[in-house]
């Protein structure tokens, strides 16, 4: 991710895109608690100062056709993955993931929107399930040895995701297909990772400052969130983008911390790679916020160079840069209305057709599932 809380809009899009802070020990910072009101007054600035240079016009509006189309499809082929809906976490995940194939992807086709949003659905509830369920995180650990030896996953959860690790290919070009996949590997590697003795009791000093950064790759899936962006079919020329993905991927896992960082601050979180990065530099957490968000601004103007003039290219990626912040502004998780930067999200005004197209979906399979047992 993260996008990636992309595109990370549930808590469990953590760890999608969060660091390693818990092997930390520091005392969790009080500034929430002892000065609210220049925490807020800072966040806004450096958020409004962020929005404001990548341009952002606010959040794209949506059509009922395009809402209704994906997820047909996307129900679909979650029937055929045999991953119930009918959970909290489920159901959110899958919200999240068609937002993005919508928000992020409005000009794809309905399978790679699709793709997009069942990838992003099926790890969050693998990131939910791995970092909770002890008996999944003894499956989690083998994911690899099973996939690489051609074998089936003991669940359809890891099945499904293994399924769409392998049809990377039908979507994109190798090259970039191999990256998807290579991105998605770290990422559930990152999970069983936390979840490892050697890395909770690892120690930490202060000439490991290279580990957070680390750390945050391999947990955000920033490149294959990065390659959402060009369908082989619509975006053949590899070389076009080539140069671009390492900081449209350092952009993807950065900027949401940016823009995550008042939610957590007045959370009491101190577990996220700002303080991870505080504590190994030793500059003020507020001064870090900063350099953060300038790191962010100048991965994107980097983007922003390689891909000037390149056409539907750049297009591309200013369209999920876009569906990206307003994956942050539209969502009351991030609390940004405290600072005035809220809007209401797309899906607001289709939220009745979508519950009852929920419902219509369970009643529909509950139908075919009594057939088939007469």
């Amino acid at each position: 991710m993260d996008r990636l809380e992309i595109y990370n809009s549930s808590s469990q899009w953590r760890r999608l895109l969060q660091s390693i802070c818990t092997i930390f020990t520091s005392k969790r910072s009080q500034l929430a608690l002892a000065e609210p009101k220049r925490l807020a007054m800072t966040c806004k600035r450096v958020c409004s100062q962020l929005l404001k240079t990548l341009h952002y016009p606010g959040a794209p509006q949506l059509n009922a056709e395009s809402v209704e189309a994906l997820l047909n499809y996307m129900y679909k082929r979650a029937v055929e993955m045999g991953v119930p809906l009918d959970t909290p976490i489920s159901a959110k995940g899958f919200r999240l993931g068609y937002a993005e194939g919508l928000l992020a992807h409005p000009n794809h086709p309905v399978e790679v929107q699709g793709y997009v949003g069942l990838f992003t659905w099926l790890v969050v509830l693998y990131d939910d399930i791995v970092g909770q369920n002890d008996e999944m995180i003894e499956e989690a650990l083998l994911f690899n040895k099973r996939f690489f030896k051609g074998e089936p996953q003991p669940n359809n959860l890891l099945e499904g995701i293994a399924t769409l690790i392998r049809e990377a290919y039908d979507y994109f070009d190798p090259v970039l297909a191999n990256m998807l996949q290579i991105s998605v590997l770290k990422f559930l590697t990152s999970n069983t990772l936390e979840r490892h003795e050697g890395f909770q009791n690892m120690p930490v000093t202060r000439a490991g400052v290279k580990f957070p950064d680390f750390y945050r790759d391999m947990s955000g899936m920033n490149v294959a969130y990065a390659v959402f962006c060009y369908p082989k079919e619509q975006y053949p020329d590899v070389g076009a983008i080539l140069e671009a993905i390492p900081d449209m991927a350092r952009f993807i896992d950065i900027s949401n911390d940016v823009l995550s960082f008042y939610k957590e601050e007045l959370g009491g979180d101190d577990r996220n790679f700002m303080h991870n990065r505080a504590r190994c530099t030793g500059r003020p957490i507020m001064t870090v916020l900063d350099d953060v968000n300038k790191e962010t601004v100048e991965a994107w103007m980097r983007v922003a160079q390689i891909l000037q003039g390149r056409g539907k290219y750049e297009q591309s990626w200013n369209e999920s840069v876009r569906g990206y912040m307003a994956m942050h502004t539209t969502n009351p998780r991030y609390k940004l209305e405290d600072l005035d930067l809220a809007e209401e999200h797309p899906l607001a005004p289709f939220e009745h057709r979508i519950g009852q197209f929920f419902e219509d979906m369970k009643a529909t399979a509950q139908t075919t599932t009594a057939k088939t047992e007469e």
